[in-house]
């Protein structure tokens, strides 16, 4: 893959622009380009990151931690990846790898996003169904040509415990990256590729208080510095002899020989001399027939092909077969499948062609968003677009409140800000919904940002919040609207080096939910 300098440019304002925001958050959120207009400089303040909790969109109802860090140090980060060509240094030694389905870019040069990468959230186990899922299955067919079973194998706590000094050994391999350690340590000459990729670790630590262990998850560099990682571990695997396919941080390993164990072995020991480890509770063997998939692309396409020869007569049964399809899908074992569906749908509606069709749609929406918690925030997507074309109804509303109220008890996060946004949004909210006050009281200060900016918020409210603040944020966006004073923010964030930044966006009237 040959791209121009004007081509990463691109990549790289884009980078900078939207891999700021989780993709999995409300669309409210979003970065403002006037935020860089006067960035600090690379030795800025240290102010811990907003972390906020989702679903893993598993079977065991986990919940992973998203991080949004703070603004000053997420402009350096960019700034300097920016200026020493480091995602072109990145998306070159990473690309062509034969073992690796999780490229950092997809079709027309476009960065892979966050959900085909860290989602979990599609019915292939372990694994994301990415929109080439059916080329990628057939792809790893030829792939595993021959092979006994498959060795399905997983690294524990990737992103939690990527050792961040490891990155100068991304470009350089392990042995070198350690040899021009050694050689810095004693003070002797060291590579201009081991300088760029040093400093590197020492500024993308400034936006996780200068913590050496952990990616966030979230921001869009994370995941490209951590293919980059993958991609030197493939390189050792391969050499080792082995042949498999990559996810992420998940294998698939083509067994001939009955030899797993030594080759949990060999994975093992490579990963170890990274700073990772296996996670042994999740080791799988498939035996053959290894690779059978539902071509759920098909089932949706046969329901449109239904619609478009009659469109003029109503299609209730045909919407209750995809939609019972799917939920017997998913009860049979393929889990993630009604995600699937709605994450299909949310890309390319389906047509529904009179009102009982419409209303048929948006009960099944309900009952998903009621019983299905891993596609929670999807069904919230659909069922907002969906009040288009019909008003929430009073029974609609409540049972959103009730489940918003439900999800602020047992703090799920983004469970949270998606219910909240579809009651502000379809002007379901009132000033004085007792769900306000709630919020008000809980740890959720992205949703406290949500009421804020969309004025919900009296006098007295703004105290309270502004009392308990504590992250830069949410102290931001209230310094922004006067509701803190400046002196109050920097002793509160002990801003020194970024307090310009702040300034410059409080003048250029920046905020970060809209």
């Amino acid at each position: 893959m040959s791209l121009s300098d004007s081509e990463y440019v691109t990549i790289d304002k884009d980078i900078r622009n939207t891999g700021f925001f989780s993709e999995y958050l409300p669309p409210c959120f979003q970065l403002n380009p006037k935020a860089f207009l006067q960035p600090p400089p690379f030795e800025c303040d240290l102010i811990p990151p907003y972390n906020f909790n989702m679903s893993r969109f598993n079977q065991n109802d986990a919940r992973r931690i998203i991080s949004i860090p703070e603004i000053g140090a997420y402009a350096v980060v960019h700034a300097y990846m920016k200026e020493k060509h480091i995602v072109k240094d990145l998306i070159e030694f990473t690309e062509n790898n034969p073992c690796s389905f999780s490229p950092i870019l997809g079709v027309n040069h476009t960065i892979i996003r966050h959900e085909q990468s860290y989602g979990g959230d599609a019915p292939t186990g372990d694994i994301p169904m990415p929109s080439d899922y059916i080329s990628n299955l057939a792809a790893k067919i030829i792939k595993a040509s021959g092979a006994k079973k498959i060795l399905k194998l997983d690294i524990s706590n990737f992103f939690s415990s990527f050792y961040l000094h490891m990155i100068p050994a991304i470009i350089l391999g392990f042995d070198e990256a350690n040899r021009q350690f050694q050689n810095f340590q004693h003070g002797e000459s060291v590579s201009d590729t081991y300088t760029i990729y040093k400093n590197l670790d020492s500024i993308y630590r400034k936006q996780n208080l200068n913590r050496t262990n952990g990616l966030l998850v979230g921001p869009l560099s994370s995941k490209i510095i951590a293919e980059g990682m993958m991609a030197r571990i493939d390189k050792e695997l391969c050499n080792a002899g082995l042949n498999y396919s990559r996810y992420v941080d998940d294998y698939e390993i083509y067994i001939y020989n009955d030899d797993e164990k030594q080759i949990v072995s060999i994975v093992g020991r490579i990963l170890k001399k990274y700073g990772f480890t296996l996670n042994y509770e999740k080791t799988e063997i498939t035996e053959f027939p290894y690779y059978i998939a539902e071509n759920l692309k098909k089932i949706i396409e046969k329901y449109q092909s239904a619609v478009d020869e009659n469109p003029l007569i109503s299609h209730n049964a045909e919407l209750m077969n995809l939609f019972n399809t799917f939920f017997n899908l998913e009860i049979s074992g393929t889990k993630g499948s009604i995600r699937y569906l709605l994450k299909s749908i949310e890309n390319a509606p389906i047509e529904l062609t009179d009102d009982q069709d419409q209303r048929l749609y948006r009960a099944y929406l309900f009952t998903i968003l009621t019983n299905n918690a891993r596609s929670l925030t999807k069904a919230c997507s659909l069922i907002l677009k969906s009040t288009t074309y019909e008003p929430l109804n009073e029974k609609e509303k409540a049972q959103i409140s009730t489940m918003l109220l439900m999800n602020l008890l047992e703090d799920h996060d983004l469970e949270v800000l998606w219910l909240l946004y579809i009651l502000i949004e379809a002007q379901a909210l009132v000033p004085n919904d007792s769900a306000i006050n709630k919020i008000i009281e809980s740890q959720n200060e992205l949703a406290q940002i949500m009421l804020l900016r969309k004025n919900f918020l009296s006098d007295a409210q703004k105290q309270t919040i502004s009392e308990k603040a504590h992250s830069w944020i949410l102290l931001y966006e209230l310094f922004s609207n006067d509701i803190i004073s400046e002196e109050s923010l920097v002793r509160k964030l002990n801003l020194n080096k970024n307090l310009n930044m702040y300034r410059k966006m409080k003048d250029n009237d920046v905020h970060f939910c809209y």
